[in-house]
């Protein structure tokens, strides 16, 4: 990515629009609601008496904008009450306590994964993990006054207060900007015991079912945020890159608007590389016809200026803006085919321009780059 100051978006966009990040951090908080054993009601009569303030911390690691891999950790006050026994019997049982479990899960954003990958505002997603979790609970039976807590004997059996954990996890997500989001999630932590609650009633799992919103912070790794050579830095070229500019003096250059026209060839001494000034085109919404061009920088907001952009990497020709789909592209040269436009993107490449890639116009819309059009 374009390093000083130029970074990404959100995981949600195409990594060839320099839009992804590598790491999101998410603080959380919300309220719990307990089912299993000890528990009747369903989730919006649970709103009322028997749901439990919860928080956590969430890390994740981005593979690509479609799949993450992260860790977490979950803490949660318990409540819960039953009124009705299994048998259809009158009871009166009270749950209550702390829970707590740390899982390892796998992230998948859904709307890149069942369409293309876009830059999108809200995004839906869906998690799946496996982890280990804590309890210490008290089951209390106010009609016969019996108190059991967690790890008491049970029918001569003492109860587990730790078991394996299965969270699964549905949310959507909000950008407020480069690096910040809201998300709004459902977690379903699905514990591998029915000692939770201290009651073996049919229900062979036990359920805490977390309700949070979170704000995520997403960040790329130091390697990426490397700063690139100045301007006054000349980058080393290896073979093959000298090679490519060697033949860049062999390659006509034209003019899109104006074809057909004599080709024009540019000389380039070979002892001095450089950029070949491209045709000065003005950004308009009125540019017609096919242009091949090499895109350096996406944003999810204009930039003011690109002056910066052009004394940082030495680039004497226009820098095109174009807005589409919520972003603006930010590209230089114009050039009639592909193979032209692959060796300037190589040229900048060598000039700290990491992300550089070729790109296609038509009428002045980014449409796909097919392998026909890179004949």
């Amino acid at each position: 990515m374009l390093s000083k100051g130029v970074s990404g978006q959100s995981p949600t966009f195409s990594t060839k629009d320099n839009l992804s990040h590598e790491w999101q951090f998410n603080y959380h908080i919300g309220f719990t609601q307990y089912y299993g054993d000890a528990s009747n009601n369903g989730y919006f009569k649970k709103m009322s008496g028997e749901s439990a303030f919860g928080t956590g911390i969430m890390a994740r690691k981005f593979l690509t904008p479609t799949f993450a891999l992260g860790a977490g950790f979950y803490y949660s006050s318990i409540k819960s009450h039953k009124q009705k026994a299994a048998t259809g019997a009158v009871v009166d049982f009270e749950l209550s306590g702390k829970y707590y479990d740390g899982s390892v899960h796998l992230y998948v954003d859904l709307n890149n994964l069942f369409w293309e990958e876009a830059p999108r505002k809200v995004s839906f997603y869906s998690t799946i993990g496996l982890g280990y979790s804590g309890w210490n609970n008290q089951l209390t039976d106010h009609l016969s006054g019996l108190v059991i807590n967690s790890g008491d004997a049970v029918n001569g059996t003492a109860t587990k207060k730790s078991g394996v954990v299965v969270p699964i996890g549905l949310g959507v997500n909000y950008l407020l900007g480069n690096n910040w989001a809201l998300n709004f999630e459902g977690n379903l932590h699905t514990v591998l015991s029915d000692d939770v609650d201290m009651w073996a009633d049919g229900f062979k799992y036990d359920q805490p079912f977390y309700t949070q919103i979170g704000i995520s912070y997403y960040f790329d790794s130091k390697e990426k945020q490397k700063t690139p050579k100045t301007r006054g830095e000349r980058p080393r070229m290896n073979n093959a890159a000298i090679q490519n500019q060697k033949n860049m003096d062999q390659i006509p250059l034209y003019d899109y608007r104006k074809q057909p026209v004599k080709p024009v060839v540019k000389k380039v001494k070979p002892t001095a590389p450089e950029v070949i000034d491209q045709a000065q085109v003005s950004p308009s919404g009125n540019l017609k016809g096919m242009v091949y061009r090499v895109q350096i920088l996406a944003k999810n907001q204009s930039m003011r200026s690109v002056d910066g952009l052009k004394r940082q990497f030495g680039l004497s020709g226009e820098i095109f803006e174009n807005f589409q789909d919520g972003v603006y592209r930010y590209s230089v040269g114009s050039f009639s085919n592909y193979q032209q436009a692959l060796i300037y993107s190589q040229e900048l490449k060598q000039r700290g321009i990491a992300d550089a890639f070729v790109v296609v116009y038509q009428d002045n819309k980014r449409i796909k780059l097919t392998d026909n059009l890179k004949k």
